[in-house]
């Protein structure tokens, strides 16, 4: 591809798609913000869940505007454009949706493919969603603890036992609590024991982590059954089959995939006396520690 084949103007126009989306998602407009995308768009949600294209990303998105996400605002930044051609490209993105006050709710980042079509000069033909994830490195470094120092620096991971040389052991991560005052409770957390808020939804609920493990505040609902304490716990796994098939052949039912607004976990499971936990490969949200590690998993 000659460099004379792309034009500024379709950098412009490209970055303006996700400008679009942002004046879609500030306005609760569905259509306005499913508009960028090809009508047979490739759409990967931070859950997994892949909506059926154009139709599908404006029904989910009329779901979030007119419920949890009603009057946030999203922001959109453009970080890369790489032209593989010239009517296709791939751009990384990053985006914060914010409550109506202002506060930061949750980062994204995402890996799209652009191409030049005859309906408009531009548009996004598919968009794989994700909450960051540490870099492998880390990520190992925080599932086995510390290991021997490499000559440049970095971390060598102990050697695993036979049982887990096909993965990483599982990594207990996550905690959640229904609360009655998310808020207060998390202020409490954080300045008793210096965690830090990381993710707010719109209801109310808090997310902290300590840079290891993730502690999710959960707004108790007063017409609801779920009693205030104690909800559940998370496993940091590294293949959902895997851990599936062994919890079926222990005699629990199969994991079920999570079907909530929350983007943390994907499957929700139990043990043998009922009690409940969430399973995510991707990780638990959070920062990452003092010591470098990452409060993902």
């Amino acid at each position: 591809m000659h460099q004379t084949d792309v034009t500024q103007e379709d950098t412009g126009r490209i970055r303006a798609l996700w400008a679009e989306m942002a004046r879609g998602w500030a306005a609760g407009d569905a259509v306005l913000f499913a508009a960028n995308f090809t009508q047979d768009c490739d759409f990967t949600t931070v859950r997994g869940d892949k909506p059926p294209g154009r139709d599908g990303i404006e029904a989910g998105h009329a779901a979030l505007f007119d419920g949890p996400y009603a009057g946030t605002v999203l922001d959109a930044r453009v970080v890369a454009i790489r032209f593989l051609g010239p009517d296709l490209a791939t751009v990384e993105a990053e985006s914060t949706v914010s409550a109506p006050g202002g506060e930061p709710l949750t980062t994204t980042h995402a890996l799209a493919v652009v191409e030049r079509t005859p309906e408009r000069p531009w548009l996004i033909r598919a968009f794989h969603n994700m909450i960051p994830a540490p870099r492998p490195a880390q990520r190992a470094r925080d599932a086995e603890g510390d290991g021997e120092p490499a000559a440049d620096g970095a971390t060598v991971r102990p050697r695993l036992p036979a049982a887990d040389a096909a993965t990483v052991r599982p990594r207990l991560r996550h905690l959640a609590i229904v609360a009655r005052d998310p808020e207060q409770l998390a202020r409490f957390y954080a300045s008793v024991f210096a965690m830090e808020l990381f993710h707010r939804d719109p209801d109310g609920s808090c997310f902290l982590s300590d840079g290891y493990l993730s502690l999710a505040l959960i707004k108790h609902q007063l017409d609801g059954d779920t009693p205030v304490g104690m909800n559940h716990f998370g496993f940091h796994i590294t293949d959902t089959t895997a851990t599936s098939e062994a919890l079926t052949a222990a005699g629990t039912p199969k994991p079920a995939e999570r079907f909530t607004n929350r983007p943390f976990a994907e499957y929700r499971a139990m043990d043998p006396e009922g009690n409940w936990f969430d399973l995510s490969e991707h990780g638990f949200g959070g920062p990452r520690s003092p010591s470098g590690s990452a409060g993902r998993g």
